[in-house]
């Protein structure tokens, strides 16, 4: 234990010095807290943990004590909860101090354990200085009403002189629980004067902070007159009727021959007011004020419990605002909040009081729709969100468009618990994110598929230094002159399985991980590699590879590594193409992508043309010698009127601006004769040959009637074959 220290006394002789403890371990924040209250004159004792202060009110009486929450051991809730076991010490003011504004959230836990009052860090010495003297004042003053009781045995004058001036209302009462004495803090609590109080029954101005907990008056009476009943969250009463919360002690005191019972009423408006507003903040989201995933959670266990006992089914919605990164990124997050504010409103405007909108966080919402509810109710009230959401949402001037995926599960068949059905309502989101259609039921597949893509993430990882990973090549035919000019590199995977799997199975999750730059490299160093053979042996192609727009990206050095590797191979830079998709091309998420493109050595392809949004000016500022007029449309143009015109319109737009068109997805002869009539330039596809190995190009070259190639005036044979 830490040694007394003594301030110099300033009360009057006539009255012992009152004494305060302070329990802290850190020695620092005791010397300052010593510091500020030696001025007041009062015995200050020091103690470095619970432990100490066990010992020391043992020991000692103290007027308050001021304890720290966080300490090692034995912390401040723990120390006061033991404090509180010694009856000497159960009305004891603690105060506790914390530096940590986590704390705030257990301030209705530091009230239960006994404590008088809160103090926050960083420490305002008059504000301490302040509470502990009105403390050490009412301790005195009590210390003062036992002496003064036990010198006046029969004398209520001179116990009267003493209640006067506390702060807390007294009130006595006789044996039958009538009212004996007022003093002036009850009468301005209450609103009753003396002479309207006294004679009347003490429980018809106080109840219990739950009705039903008092059945009579009778029995509120005998309630309140039982010995030892400690100190207890109450309702008051007062003249005109209005309530307000207290906080009541009684005690009964000897006085001489008979017996007085005394109540020590509290006016905590305040206090409960700001433990209301604490609890409130703990269980609200801030920003728009609806229930946070704390209490959304209490509701939801609460529902399923009911649902279960009653046979009831109910719905669980988890909302997500789609593209909502893109208003923080371009307007700021402050018209994000505001947009998160508006779609609240709606929220809560197209649904029922009944229903619990909560935000879980960021723009995810959560709806828990009120009653017996089976899919068809859910469906309607995906219906009424999604119809709350369409009208344009207008933010400090802005104009913006807001659609959302929502995600949807029904208790109990899709889980008895939060957890469950939280967890499956957001995969059924994402679903319904990555499909397009808004909205989706959880279905059993959806759970399997994170799991999957987890051990194809893995095996992906280990395919590179496996050489699991191969390229096939798809001849592409000049429809003009019947030559091969080039080939497109398609990447293939030949899985540990023994299967070969495609890219549309691995490479979205490729795109979506941080293996898409070393695989794209992989794939141009390979197809270099390969390109550099053919070239020796006097076949000269151009070589198209796919490039995701991450990996053109300010910051990644793709342009500098195919710049080596162009050179290792000694190829030239105009026979290798880059692909790239018309959406990946308008990538708002890629910074830097079109200075990057403008600035390339290589050709430039644009694939997929005609399904995205992109703008003519793209195809002016970069250096695209080619668009690829989807597969979508070639295939069947022959059958679909709309399809033809638009691969028409693909073919004249391009050759004004100077472009060359190759057409994917050709499967038949009748496809082949109306892009020529269309003038297209180059085709691709079954009909001429599906993407085949390296070592297999040559012989389908020499022999097939589509493979004739361009050939160079003779063999390099550079030897650059590493």
């Amino acid at each position: 234990m830490v040694p007394f220290h003594t301030a110099l006394s300033s009360v009057s002789a006539a009255a012992a010095p009152a004494a305060i403890l302070v329990v802290d371990d850190n020695a620092d924040k005791r010397l300052t807290i010593t510091s500020v209250l030696e001025s007041l004159g009062h015995t200050i004792v020091e103690v470095d943990s619970g432990e100490g202060a066990l010992r020391a009110v043992m020991e000692h009486t103290f007027a308050v004590i001021l304890l720290d929450v966080q300490m090692p051991e034995m912390d401040g809730y723990e120390t006061a909860g033991l404090i509180r076991l010694r009856r000497e010490c159960e009305h004891t003011p603690i105060i506790f101090i914390t530096a940590h504004a986590a704390e705030q959230a257990k301030v209705p836990v530091a009230y239960a354990n006994g404590a008088a009052d809160f103090i926050f860090a960083p420490i305002v010495p008059g504000i301490l200085r302040a509470k502990v003297t009105v403390f050490v004042e009412l301790f005195l003053n009590a210390r003062e009403l036992e002496r003064a009781a036990t010198r006046f045995r029969d004398s209520e004058a001179q116990i009267r002189s003493v209640l006067e001036h506390v702060a807390d209302g007294i009130i006595t009462l006789g044996h039958d629980g009538l009212i004996r004495s007022f003093n002036r803090a009850a009468v301005e609590m209450f609103g009753y004067t003396e002479q309207e109080a006294v004679g009347r029954p003490f429980a018809t101005m106080v109840g219990p902070k739950h009705p039903d907990d008092f059945a009579t008056q009778a029995e509120a009476e005998l309630r309140l007159l039982t010995p030892g009943t400690r100190a207890a969250e109450s309702v008051g009463r007062r003249k005109n009727r209005s309530t307000f919360p207290i906080e009541l002690d009684m005690s009964v005191v000897q006085l001489g021959a008979g017996t007085i019972h005394i109540g020590c009423a509290r006016d905590i408006s305040e206090r409960q007011t700001y433990t209301e507003a604490l609890q409130h903040q703990a269980l609200h989201d801030n920003l728009t004020g609806l229930p946070n995933r704390v209490l959304f959670k209490d509701r939801v266990e609460f529902a399923v419990r009911a649902a279960l006992r009653t046979g009831q089914s109910l719905a669980l919605l988890v909302m997500d605002l789609d593209d909502f990164k893109q208003v923080n990124d371009t307007l700021g997050h402050q018209h994000g909040d505001e947009l998160l504010k508006l779609v609240t409103e709606r929220l809560v405007g197209c649904l029922r009081s009944g229903d619990t909108v909560a935000r879980l966080g960021g723009d995810e919402f959560a709806i828990l729709p009120a009653g017996d509810l089976d899919l068809t109710g859910a469906a309607t009230i995906v219906w009424k969100i999604q119809q709350a959401l369409e009208p344009t949402f207008i933010v400090n001037g802005h104009a913006i468009e807001v659609k959302a995926s929502i995600g949807v599960t029904i208790a109990p068949g899709h889980g008895d618990n939060i957890g469950d059905l939280l967890r499956r309502a957001d995969l059924a989101m994402y679903d319904a994110k990555r499909s397009g259609s808004g909205f989706a039921l959880f279905a059993a597949e959806q759970e399997e598929t994170p799991a999957r893509r987890l051990a194809l993430l893995g095996d992906l990882r280990r395919c590179v230094s496996r050489n699991e990973l191969v390229l096939h090549y798809q001849p592409k035919i000049d429809l003009a002159t019947g030559e091969t000019p080039g080939v497109e590199a398609l990447i293939r995977w030949n899985h540990p399985s023994g299967r070969l799997v495609m890219p549309a199975e691995f490479m979205p999750e490729v795109e979506r991980s941080e293996l898409m730059i070393p695989i794209t490299e992989w794939v141009i160093n390979e197809a270099l590699r390969q390109l550099r053979i053919w070239r020796d042996k006097g076949y000269d192609l151009t070589m198209a590879v796919n490039v995701g727009a991450r990996c053109l990206a300010a910051g990644t050095e793709l342009f500098e590594t195919v710049d080596a590797l162009t050179e290792k191979w000694g190829i030239p830079p105009d026979k290798l193409t880059f692909e790239l998709t018309e959406s990946a091309l308008i990538d708002t998420t890629v910074p830097g992508i079109l200075e990057r493109l403008q600035k390339m050595d290589e050709r430039l392809s644009i694939d997929d043309f005609g399904t995205g949004y992109s703008s003519l000016v793209y195809l002016q500022r970069l250096p695209v010698v080619e668009i690829k007029a989807d597969q979508s449309f070639v295939t069947t143009m022959c059958t679909v009127t709309d399809d033809a015109v638009i691969v028409r319109s693909i073919i004249d737009l391009a050759h004004n601006l100077g472009v060359k068109v190759v057409a994917e997805g050709v499967e038949d002869q009748a496809t082949v004769d109306r892009l020529n009539q269309y003038g297209c330039d180059q085709a691709q596809g079954y009909f001429f040959s599906r993407p085949m190995p390296g070592d297999d190009l040559i012989p389908w070259l020499d022999s097939s009637s589509h493979g004739t190639p361009a050939r160079l005036t003779a063999p390099l044979g550079v030897g650059r074959l590493e």
